[in-house]
C-alpha cells in the first residue's frame, strides 16, 4: 500500500541509531513522517514518529541496496522524499551515487567531489594545510619499508584514512603504538584489514575529553550561516572513544574562525560537525575530523535553539535557512555509554564519583529517553543487551574453539611422542 504524502514530502532515514532518532523526532514534531531503513533495528526503529520500517539484510552501500531504494520508492510512492544517511559508509554511498539517487529522491548529501574531503582523512589534512588550520603531525607510509625511514616520536596511533573500515572489523577507531616493535606488529595487523596506502600514523595529542571540542555549523556552498560550539567532555572508551557520551554546550569563539576557513575551502552545504582537540603543548586547537552527516549529540543543538535536521530538510525543499543564536545552557548524555565512561574515569583518577554525579545535574538532553516518545528507550536497551549477549556468546565460542584446538595439538603431540617411543623400542 502506498504511503500518502501531504503538502510536504516525508524523510527516508538510512539508519536507526540514536542519531537517526534525533532526526526522526525533529521532523516528526513538525508533522513530517519518516521511514527508517536499517540492517539492525535500533532506537529510532521504535519511535512513534516512524510510519514504516524496512529491514535490509546486508551492507547498505552496494548495488543491491541501491536497487532496493528505487524499488521501495516506486512501490510506496516515495519519489521526492528527503534521503538522510546517518552512517559514514552510507554517506559515502549516497555521495558516490548522488546523480542517480537525486533523480528519485531529494538529497541532503552533496556529491563525492565535496564529501570526499571529509571522508578521506588524507584529503582532510590537505584541506587543513591549504586553509592554514593546525592538525596533528601525521605520517603516510605506503609500505612497511617506509617505516624505517620515518622519524617517528612515540607514542602514536595507527588509523585508516577512512575510519569506518577498521572500526567495522575490530570495533576500534585507532591502534595505539608505544614503540617500534609495536609499530611493526600493529602495522602488519592493519594491513590485513585495509590497504597499505590508506594507513596513517599520527601523533597523540595529550589530554582527555575535556580538551576535545566541536563546532556545529550550517553552510551554503561553504558560507557558514549558523554555528555553535560544544565540549565533548566524555567519550567511551575514554582513551580512543567510538563516540561521545557526555557533551556540554560551551561557547568557544576562537574555534569558529578555524571551522569557517575549512568549510569555505570545501564549498560544503548542509549540517556539518568539525572536531578539534586543544593541544596544551603549543596552545593550539587542532583539527581531528569533519562529519557531513548528523553527529551523535546534534539533539543538544536543538535544545540550545538550533534544529539542524529541520534546517536541512527545509533547505533542500527550497526554504532559505534562518539565522539563530544558540543559548549555551544544556548538556547532552548517552547513559548507556556514559556510565561505563564515568567508571573508567574514576578508576583512572580523572574524576571522582561525586564529581561525576554533579556533572549530570542541571539542564540535560538525553540521547534516547523522552517522555513523549518512550518506546525507543526500551528498544535501545533491549538491542544493546542482545548485542552484548551475542558478542559474549561469540567470545565464548572462540574460547571453546581455541581450547579444543589446543587440546587437539596436545593430543597430536602426545600421539607423535608415543609413536616415536614405539619406533625406538622396535629398533632396539
Amino acid at each position: 500500500m502506498a504511503l500518502r504524502q501531504k503538502s510536504w514530502p516525508g524523510a527516508i532515514v538510512l539508519g536507526s541509531d540514536f542519531k537517526a532518532l534525533g532526526v526522526v523526532r525533529s521532523l516528526g514534531r513538525q508533522g513530517i513522517p519518516s521511514i527508517v531503513i536499517d540492517n539492525l533495528p535500533r532506537s529510532a526503529w521504535f519511535s512513534r514518529y516512524v510510519v514504516k520500517h524496512f529491514l535490509w539484510h546486508g551492507s547498505m552501500d552496494n548495488t543491491a541496496f541501491f536497487d532496493f531504494l528505487l524499488q521501495i520508492s516506486q512501490k510506496h510512492s516515495l519519489e521526492q522524499w528527503v534521503l538522510f544517511p546517518l552512517q559514514d559508509e552510507v554517506v559515502e554511498f549516497v555521495a558516490r551515487n548522488a546523480h542517480e539517487l537525486g533523480q528519485t529522491f531529494r538529497l541532503v548529501t552533496q556529491g563525492w567531489d565535496i564529501v570526499q574531503w571529509a571522508c578521506d582523512k588524507r584529503l582532510t589534512h590537505r584541506l587543513a594545510q591549504e586553509a592554514e588550520v593546525p592538525y596533528p603531525k601525521t605520517w603516510y607510509p605506503t609500505s612497511e619499508e617506509d617505516l624505517n625511514t620515518m622519524e617517528i616520536a612515540f607514542p602514536i596511533i595507527i588509523k585508516p584514512a577512512i575510519s569506518i573500515r577498521l572500526q567495522n572489523a575490530t570495533r576500534l577507531k585507532v591502534l595505539p603504538v608505544n614503540n617500534y616493535e609495536e609499530l611493526l606488529s600493529q602495522y602488519r595487523f592493519a594491513t590485513n584489514i585495509i590497504e597499505p596506502d590508506q594507513i596513517m600514523l599520527q601523533e597523540i595529542i595529550p589530554g582527555d575529553g575535556r580538551t576535545q571540542y566541536s563546532v556545529a555549523s550550517y553552510c551554503k556552498e561553504g558560507r557558514t550561516l549558523i554555528h555553535m560550539s560544544a565540549r565533548r567532555t566524555r567519550q567511551y572508551p575514554i582513551d580512543y572513544g567510538l563516540s561521545s557520551s557526555f557533551v556540554e554546550a560551551i561557547e568557544v569563539p576562537s574555534l569558529f574562525e578555524l571551522a569557517e576557513k575549512l568549510l569555505f575551502s570545501m564549498k560544503v552545504s548542509g549540517m556539518i560537525e568539525v572536531e578539534f582537540k586543544y593541544d596544551i603543548r603549543d596552545g593550539q586547537y587542532k583539527l581531528l575530523d569533519i562529519n557531513t552527516r548528523p553527529w551523535g549529540w546534534h539533539t543538544l543543538c536543538i535544545a540550545c535553539g538550533i534544529d539542524f535536521p529541520a534546517l536541512q530538510y527545509y533547505d533542500v525543499l527550497g526554504r532559505v535557512p534562518l539565522s539563530f543564536m544558540p543559548h549555551y545552557d544544556y548538556r547532552w548524555v548517552r547513559m548507556l555509554t556514559d556510565i561505563p565512561a564515568g567508571i573508567q574515569e574514576v578508576r583512572e583518577g580523572i574524576t571522582t564519583p561525586l564529581a561525576y554525579l554533579r556533572s549530570l545535574m542541571g539542564k540535560m538532553v538525553f540521547s534516547v529517553f523522552d517522555w513523549c516518545d518512550p518506546l525507543p528507550t526500551l528498544g535501545d536497551f533491549a538491542i544493546t543487551l542482545f548485542r552484548y549477549m551475542k558478542s559474549s556468546k561469540l567470545i565464548q565460542i572462540t574460547q571453546i574453539s581455541a581450547h579444543r584446538a589446543e587440546s587437539d595439538e596436545r593430543r597430536i603431540a602426545s600421539d607423535n611422542e608415543i609413536s616415536t617411543q614405539a619406533v625406538h623400542r622396535l629398533r632396539h
